[in-house]
């Protein structure tokens, strides 16, 4: 057993497809129809994880992760809805809430989610939210991938409505891998440091700032090295030198991002995406 689910979901025909899909995976699952019901279940109880509809008819998704996270700090939950706003995103975050998800679900969506919340160390995955305006949103996580991977979930409800498909992903690789790299080489995973992660959406463009609290880097010692090593001898280097394989992310984004711009210190880069293209 993979530990116990709460579904809270009014729709019966999406909660009753939820509920056969994580059951087939050895999920014990609970299933609420709405705000009070899960509540007052929750009190009877243990669970390990709530995955909520954020609009229901006595009551908002939003206020259910609230309450789970002040009362049960460990459970993960994640949020979904059918009509999303970059508002309702913000609002997600602050509630506490570990990951969105998007309306229509696929069984991969779910699945992937559930998977995502049980190896998630909530402790290590902390997101704060410095400034939050229409087009521009900055926030501060603690240094480790856990904090990343829940981040991500969040941005990527932001994107998808945006870019197309190819667009779409060259975002989300960039900030993946700079994002990791700002945890691993950047803070050395100390989880007192930060990562400092900016992003920027207009019609046009999509602008995201990355910056660690680490000695920064070589910047232009380093890019000369990714231009004059060939990518297989490249990687040989890196794993020989104990650094993870795939490292070579920033090859990629040199070659999918319109603009990029390192500071002088190496400790903060500079992203931009056009849009419609």
């Amino acid at each position: 057993m993979n530990g116990k689910l709460m579904v809270v979901e009014d729709e019966e025909e999406i909660r009753s497809m939820m509920v056969r899909v994580l059951r087939s995976k050895g999920y014990e699952v609970l299933e609420v129809s709405g705000f009070h019901e899960a509540l007052t279940l929750m009190g009877r109880e243990r669970v390990d994880m709530v995955i909520s509809d954020i609009s229901m008819p006595d009551g908002s998704g939003v206020e259910l992760g609230k309450a789970v996270k002040k009362r049960w700090p460990e459970t993960g939950v994640a949020l979904m809805t059918g009509r999303h706003s970059e508002k309702q995103v913000i609002e997600a975050i602050r509630s506490g809430a570990d990951f969105y998800l998007k309306k229509p679900l696929t069984e991969d969506d779910l699945l992937e989610t559930v998977q995502n919340m049980a190896e998630l160390r909530s402790e290590t995955a902390r997101i704060g939210i410095h400034e939050a305006r229409p087009g521009w949103y900055e926030f501060v996580i603690t240094s480790s991938e856990d904090a990343i991977a829940k981040l991500q979930s969040f941005l990527d409800a932001l994107l998808k409505d945006i870019l197309n498909e190819e667009r779409f992903w060259d975002v989300k690789f960039s900030i993946s891998e700079l994002g990791r790299n700002a945890v691993e080489w950047g803070n050395r995973f100390d989880i007192e440091s930060v990562v400092k992660l900016s992003i920027g959406i207009t019609d046009s463009a999509v602008t995201i700032k990355i910056e660690d609290e680490g000695d920064g880097f070589d910047v232009k010692g380093t890019l000369e090295t990714i231009e004059e090593m060939p990518c297989p001898d490249q990687q040989e280097k890196r794993m020989a030198e104990s650094k993870r394989p795939g490292g070579l992310g920033i090859r990629v984004i040199r070659e999918t991002a319109d603009r990029i711009i390192f500071n002088e210190k190496g400790n903060m880069v500079v992203l931009q995406f056009r849009v419609g293209e």
